[in-house]
């Protein structure tokens, strides 16, 4: 990967308001192509700087991995002095990213109408939870609360309590989508000569991965529930118990399937009405999880993967550690 003074984006200079996850890792990419890019915290530290530290200066997990490629400096933008500053580094920049409420970028005099009027070109991303207007506007969130609206808490787990995802998605999700959005709205300004404002938001991005269970809901009225790590539109595609472990097996398409079949000893499932194509697989899967899981647990995951592998099948132990 290039390195902060030898990428694409060399000569952009971008100034990071952000906390948290989607703006500080939106400002991340742009810094890993290239740009300079210029944190700008509370000067006690922001409270996001401290999450799950793992060092002796109290400095988090999270924010060493997501502030890679930073200068720094600390600052306060709802005082007069702090604006007359922010603004005077605005006018040397080419993007500002604030992941805050819009009520909140006017009180710090950092939304769009006040930055274009310092600079016409500059380019605001304000990756948000709820997007710049509307009744949620001004509502605060994190990851978590578009998990919950969005319906994936509903869906993820076993049957019972709604459970959220470990790994923030949506915050990354939405990261990704600023860095392009700033992307595109850089090369919009090599033909026009003006900027613009990116507005992205987790809400957004939660419905964007959630599109394909809710146009089934809408267009079928099928309800779905929570039913582990079971697909709800193929099998086998599980998590099954082997000898030592445990072992993730999708398996999609219907050539993909009688090979599966085959691997198994189990041919007589390749004509079986039950398993005609991915979705009727996944209305039977009890019936192919059992067929797996036997298969599974008469073997070590070494040799599972070994086979899998060999007969060109998506599948990978779960660790708790990164490893070939």
């Amino acid at each position: 990967m290039p390195g902060a003074n030898h990428g694409i984006l060399e000569g952009i200079r971008a100034l990071d308001f952000g906390r948290y996850i989607a703006g500080p890792f939106a400002a991340t990419m742009l810094g890993d192509m290239g740009a300079e890019v210029i944190r700008i915290e509370r000067r006690e530290g922001s409270e996001d700087r401290f999450i799950a530290p793992v060092g002796a200066t109290g400095e988090g997990a999270m924010f060493l991995g997501i502030n890679r490629n930073k200068k720094g400096m600390t600052l306060d933008p709802m005082t007069a002095k702090g604006q007359e500053i922010a603004h005077r580094l605005v006018a040397t920049s080419d993007v500002v990213v604030a992941n805050l409420p819009i009520n909140v970028l006017k009180r710090m005099r950092l939304d769009y109408d006040t930055l274009a009027a310092i600079k016409p070109d500059i380019i605001l991303v304000n990756p948000s939870t709820f997007g710049p207007d509307g009744p949620y506007a001004n509502r605060v969130g994190f990851d978590t609360v578009v998990q919950a609206m969005s319906g994936a808490m509903s869906l993820t787990g076993f049957p019972g309590t709604p459970v959220r995802e470990i790994v923030p998605f949506e915050d990354f999700g939405t990261a990704l989508s600023g860095a392009f959005g700033a992307l595109a709205a850089l090369f919009e300004r090599q033909k026009s000569g003006v900027g613009q404002m990116v507005d992205v938001s987790l809400l957004s991005t939660g419905i964007t991965v959630m599109q394909t269970l809710l146009i089934e809901r809408a267009m079928t009225g099928i309800v779905r529930e929570q039913q582990g790590n079971t697909s709800f539109h193929a099998a086998p595609a599980d998590t099954y118990q082997t000898k030592d472990g445990w072992l993730l097996v999708s398996v999609l398409g219907n050539p993909m399937f009688r090979r599966w079949a085959r691997l198994v000893e189990r041919t007589d499932l390749i004509d079986d009405p039950r398993c005609a194509d991915d979705i009727t697989r996944g209305g039977h899967f009890e019936l192919i999880n059992e067929v797996m899981g036997a298969w599974c647990a008469s073997r070590t995951t070494e040799a599972c993967i070994d086979a899998l592998e060999e007969a060109a099948f998506p599948a990978a132990r779960s660790t708790k550690w990164i490893r070939p």
